[in-house]
């Protein structure tokens, strides 16, 4: 199946309950993430609080992933308190999707998302991947990783220079009908 986002054509294979999505190619030039400014966006040279172990890559749309060993508890209190000051940074000029990583093994990764424009999610799959991209790139974990979100866990692999897998549990969510006369 193929299916058509803002950030490009996505293909799926469905196996059983799960769903594999190619996500793409990551980006991480600072101008196409984008930044307001030239910087490392693998190792980044700012900080929010004491927070200042930043990766940005833009997997479709625009991810800063901050790296923290806090228990879960601080970590999901990091999201609402921290999470819209560092969306709408001046940094970030098309605001940014903050996402708050810890990382419990060569292949696990703990995460909590701030989404750009909607606050706390219970599970982001960009914000997966893109936490999971910063991960392999700074040599944090290794590719697949399991990222675990209070939604649910998904199973990201990427190898350098290579196009992102996403892996989950695909789940039926509605049936519609509309009358497409009143879209113009």
């Amino acid at each position: 199946a193929r299916f058509e986002t803002a950030g490009g054509l996505l293909h799926t294979e469905i196996e059983g309950s799960l769903a594999r999505v190619d996500m793409g190619e990551p980006r991480f030039d600072w101008d196409q993430i984008p930044l307001a400014y030239a910087m490392d966006t693998a190792a980044m040279p700012v900080g929010w609080e004491e927070l200042n172990d930043a990766s940005a890559v833009n997997v479709g749309n625009p991810h800063i992933v901050l790296f923290a060993d806090d228990d879960d508890d601080a970590m999901s209190n990091r999201v609402t308190r921290q999470g819209p000051a560092i969306e709408t940074d001046p940094l970030f000029p098309e605001r940014v999707n903050v996402n708050f990583a810890r990382i419990d093994g060569p292949n696990t990764i703990l995460l909590w998302t701030w989404e750009r424009g909607a606050g706390h999610t219970m599970a982001c799959g960009t914000g997966a991947c893109a936490t999971a991209v910063a991960a392999i790139r700074t040599k944090r974990a290794i590719g697949p990783v399991t990222v675990t979100q209070p939604g649910g866990d998904v199973v990201i692999d990427w190898q350098p220079g290579g196009r992102i897998t996403m892996t989950g549990p695909a789940t039926h969510v509605f049936i519609g009908e509309t009358d497409w006369s009143q879209f113009g």
